[in-house]
């Protein structure tokens, strides 16, 4: 499927796209998705090829970057979706692992054999949940943060934790506590034993790393530092600085060559959360949170932190031209992200 000429492409943001058609739309997801679509589309608008999206018909953005068929809330989605599948050569899919949504559109696109430029089941399978990537990171010996189910919880690990939900994306519901007994209570009442993992809380700065995956090789295109917001003791995920890690460049790619080997279907765009700690001897170290099998927001800033078409450069890896020596630029972009 990979040497087939590329004509049509399907582009599917989930969140723009209608995927929430039947249930209220949040601004800050909007957002974001818009941001992620729209920066998509000018990268392969300038590439020979015909684009199709779907729009939630709620949505006001206008765009003439490619074919729009608009969403009613008493559409099935799906449907749609599959019927613009059969129609494209190449779907390139920007859908979170929550509920499976990522993991359900990649495996239409498989149905009917269409190149999928993005990872393979296998990755968003592992990815999907934060703990059963915390014991593949362990079983492979990659650095990485403790992560427990309550039952299992070890509560002399540390004296502050995280709690987060297992299948979620980005900081949605992310919960900081600094008492033991706070966070089983709320734990309990919640019903959040089996949904929400628990982590230490580490000092040190919070990162990303983009880069290109294919064949268990991978390319870094920039090096980021993450924007975050403490507000009663809620995490929030306010922008990035695209590059503002590209001191350690060397360092994080070494580590998304570890990550890619470890995951012989990553393929396309790939973003991997860290952070970035000092070590007992001083030095930087890295730690992994969670690889992201698809399009982050960092994305949007790429064209311009890199000097070069990202979405070029992720098809022609895709179609057996895999440039490691291509020379990227390691500009700084600021783009903060509004959250309601």
């Amino acid at each position: 499927m990979q040497n087939k000429p590329i004509k049509k492409i399907f582009v599917c943001e989930f969140i723009t796209a209608g995927g929430l058609n039947h249930t209220e739309l949040h601004s800050s997801l909007v957002n974001e998705g818009l941001l992620m679509r729209d920066a998509l589309l000018r990268d392969l608008e300038s590439l020979p090829y015909e684009l199709f999206i779907t729009q939630d018909a709620r949505l006001n953005s206008s765009l003439d970057l490619a074919n729009v068929e608009y969403i009613q809330a008493n559409q099935d989605v799906w449907l749609k979706w599959e019927e613009l599948i059969k129609q494209v050569d190449a779907v390139w899919i920007i859908a979170p692992e929550t509920n499976g949504y990522l993991q359900k559109l990649t495996q239409l696109a498989l149905k009917h054999q269409k190149m999928i430029i993005g990872c393979g089941l296998t990755t968003i399978d592992i990815c999907r949940s934060k703990l059963s990537s915390y014991y593949f990171f362990k079983q492979h010996k990659l650095n990485t943060i403790e992560t427990f189910l309550s039952p299992r919880w070890d509560k002399t690990f540390s004296k502050k934790w995280v709690v987060k939900p297992d299948d979620g994306a980005g900081c949605e519901d992310t919960i900081i506590f600094d008492d033991v007994d706070v966070l089983m209570e709320w734990v309990v009442s919640e019903s959040k034993a089996l949904t929400h993992v628990i982590q230490p809380y580490i000092e040190g700065s919070p990162a990303s790393i983009s880069c290109i995956m294919h064949n268990g090789h991978a390319m870094v295109l920039s090096c980021n530092t993450l924007l975050m917001s403490i507000n009663n003791n809620v995490l929030g995920y306010q922008g990035f600085l695209v590059n503002g890690m590209r001191s350690q460049w060397e360092l994080f790619t070494i580590l998304a060559n570890k990550v890619a080997k470890l995951f012989p279907d990553a393929s396309g765009y790939v973003g991997i959360d860290v952070m970035v700690c000092q070590s007992d001897r001083g030095q930087p170290e890295v730690k992994v949170l969670e690889v992201n099998p698809r399009l982050t927001t960092t994305y949007v800033a790429l064209s311009e932190s890199t000097g070069l078409n990202p979405a070029k450069l992720i098809i022609d890896t895709l179609m057996g031209n895999f440039n490691l020596s291509c020379q990227i630029e390691r500009n700084e972009v600021l783009l903060k992200v509004a959250h309601a």
